[in-house]
C-alpha cells in the first residue's frame, strides 16, 4: 500500500507540473512577451530619431575601387590592400564626426565571420589554421556604413 501512496503523491505532482506548463504556454501564445515593437515608440509620434545619413557622392568623383594581394609564409598572410579614389583614416572614437566621401576604413571577413577593422592598407593574418580560407574586406566610411565595394580572396595554408 505504501508504494501505491507514494506513487500518487508522483502522480499528483506531476499533474500539478503539468497543469502549469500548459497554462504558461497558452499564456505565452495569447500574449507573445518578447513582441517589444511597442516599447521603442516614442510617447511623441511628431519625435524623430538621429541617425547617421549616408554620404553621398559629390559630382565628378569616382567611387572607390579595391584590390586585395596575400601572400601566405607559413601560417601567416600577409594581406596588401589596393584602393584607388579612397583613403584609410584612423577612428577618432566619435560617432558623431562627419563621414567624409573617399575615406573611411575597411571590415574584415575571415571565413565568413567578422575578424576587426583595418586602418590601413597593409596588415597581417596570423596563426592561421591549415587549410583553404576566404579573406574577405569592404570599405566602409567612418561611421560604418558600407561603400558597397569589397573583394574576396581564397588562400591556402599548409
Amino acid at each position: 500500500m505504501k508504494v501505491f501512496i507514494i506513487s500518487m503523491r508522483n502522480l499528483i505532482l506531476g499533474g500539478i507540473v503539468f497543469l502549469v506548463a500548459l497554462v504558461a504556454g497558452i499564456v505565452l501564445l495569447v500574449k507573445d512577451p518578447l513582441s517589444v515593437s511597442d516599447s521603442y515608440r516614442p510617447s511623441d509620434p511628431t519625435a524623430s530619431v538621429t541617425t547617421t545619413a549616408p554620404v553621398n557622392q559629390p559630382a565628378g568623383s569616382e567611387k572607390p575601387a579595391l584590390n586585395m594581394e596575400v601572400k601566405v609564409d607559413g601560417t601567416t598572410a600577409e594581406v596588401s590592400l589596393l584602393t584607388e579614389n579612397f583613403t584609410f583614416v584612423q577612428d577618432s572614437g566619435e560617432l558623431a564626426e562627419a563621414p567624409v566621401f573617399g575615406e573611411g576604413h575597411a571590415h574584415l571577413y575571415l571565413n565568413g565571420e567578422p575578424k576587426g577593422m583595418i586602418y590601413q592598407p597593409e596588415f597581417l593574418l596570423k596563426k592561421l589554421p591549415k587549410g583553404e580560407h576566404e579573406i574577405r574586406v569592404e570599405l566602409n566610411y567612418s561611421n560604418h556604413l558600407p561603400y558597397k565595394v569589397e573583394t574576396t580572396k581564397k588562400i591556402v595554408v599548409k
